[in-house]
This record gives C-alpha cells, structure tokens and sequence, in this order.
C-alpha cells in the first residue's frame, strides 16, 4: 500500500511538473504579455486559446497591480534604454495582435480601471473591416476596430505598432513584398496617427529568426519587433526578436504567475 501510494504522489508530481513549470527558477527580462481577443469566443471558433474572457483578464490585470507591476510600452522601454538608464524590474508590457474591437469594447475599460495602457499591432488593411486573414471554418470573422477607435487608444496613452498590412506569413514573401508590408503599414499608421510607429509583431511570429527579416524590419525605422517564442523580453539582445509570453484562454491564475515570474507556465 505504501509502494503504491508513493507510486502515485510520484506520476502526481511528473504530471504537475509536465503541465506545469513551478520547478523552474524566476527568470530575467522583462515581461511582455501577448493578447489577441477578449470576451466569450463564438461557438464556431476553433482557436479558442486566443481568447481570454472579460473575468480572466480583469483577475490578471489584479494580479498585475497587487504584485507591484508597472505596465509600460515598448517606446517607452527603448527611450530608457536607448538613454542607458536601468528598467524597472516590476515594469511589464501588455499587447494585442490584429486589433480587434472587442479590445475596444470589453480590455480597454477594464485597463482603464486599473489606469493600465497597452500596445496594439494593427493589420493595417484590417481596420474597420473584419479578420480576412483567418479560414472561417477555423476562426468566425469578427469586426475588427475602426481608425477612430485606435485614435482613441492612441490619446489615452496606448502605443500602436504595425502588424503588417494584409497579416501574411514573411517567410513566403519576395523581398519586394515583405519591404511593402512592413514599410507602407508604417507610412499608412503614421498618416492616419500623426506618428510612425516604432515598434512590429511578425504575423504569426513567422521568420522572427530570419536575419534578413530581421534587417529589413530595421531598415524601414522600426526599434523593436516582437515574436511570439515563449518568454520574457531580452532588451540587450537582438531588438527584433523580442520574447513574448503567449496568455491562453485557458489559462488560470497559477498559469499567470509562473508565466510572470518563469517566463512560461507549460511546456
């Protein structure tokens, strides 16, 4: 009886250690959180994990001002490094993917409530329409936001960075191409903004490694751009390469904090 209950105290802690990354020491760098959409997703959807509901988010957002966390934005970040002065340890980068609506309707009030800010990546040919990018039998189309809303966003404080212009995989585009999405959707937010963005997130974190991506996100005068590799955010390392921390839908609590102090809840 005792071998056996040992035996299962034993599968019981492979499995925690499996599915969870308790063991692992706190890591260094500085936390960016990736969102996409907030709210119920609809009954179709098959990507349920790029939807966090209205509770989670406001639990995590808790979670971030009971422990202290400071969310900044990545220009802030790069006018602190580029001055050489120290980043706050507690400080934390919130952002979303594509520019949903319901990033307007359901994560911007709660963010206010916490008097958080974020950064958005817009699609740039996205805006006012729908995410024409998904299969509809994989992902329903929902409305994505309108130019005044990330105007909005843009006068409480909010980055708002490019997400390309038609959110295709770089890794399939000629040279050509991939220098038109990433330097017309910068010249396409800057008009409509009043300011170019500084910062990018690869569609689909796809050819994040590829150095010739890499110096062409450069080279068109962005200073950061984001992956989507699981982990906190080196700012001494390659600018273009960024960490992000990826928080699930199904995350729960335990799931934020191992990602806010490991790095990563999971596997």
């Amino acid at each position: 009886m005792i071998v056996e209950t040992m035996a299962g105290l034993g599968a019981a802690a492979l499995g925690l250690s499996a599915r969870w990354n308790w063991w692992r020491p706190a890591a260094p760098g500085v936390p960016v959180l990736m969102y996409h959409k907030v709210g119920e997703p609809p009954r179709a959807s098959k990507l349920k994990k790029l939807w966090v509901s209205a509770e989670d988010f406001r639990r995590q957002m808790a979670y971030l001002l009971d422990h202290g966390y400071h969310p900044t934005t990545l220009a802030e970040l790069a006018a602190v490094v580029d001055a050489g002065r120290p980043v706050s340890d507690k400080a934390v980068v919130i952002t979303f993917d594509d520019g949903y609506r319901n990033n307007h309707e359901i994560a911007f009030p709660i963010l206010r409530e916490f008097g958080f800010r974020a950064v958005l990546f817009i699609v740039v040919n996205g805006v006012g329409g729908e995410n024409f990018w998904h299969d509809p039998s994989v992902e329903t189309r929902i409305p994505m936001l309108s130019w005044d809303e990330i105007r909005g966003f843009r006068e409480a404080g909010w980055e708002i960075g490019s997400h390309t212009l038609n959110h295709p995989r770089l890794s399939k585009l000629s040279p050509e191409a991939l220098r038109r999405e990433l330097a017309e959707s910068r010249e396409v937010l800057g008009r409509q903004l009043g300011k170019a963005p500084v910062s990018f997130a690869n569609p689909y974190g796809d050819a994040s490694d590829d150095p010739a991506v890499r110096e062409t996100i450069r080279a068109v005068g962005y200073r950061w751009a984001v992956s989507v590799h699981q982990g906190k955010a080196d700012l001494a390392g390659n600018p273009y390469g960024l960490k992000r921390i990826f928080v699930r839908g199904d995350d729960n609590l335990f799931d934020f904090h191992l990602n806010m102090t490991r790095g990563r809840a999971r596997f």
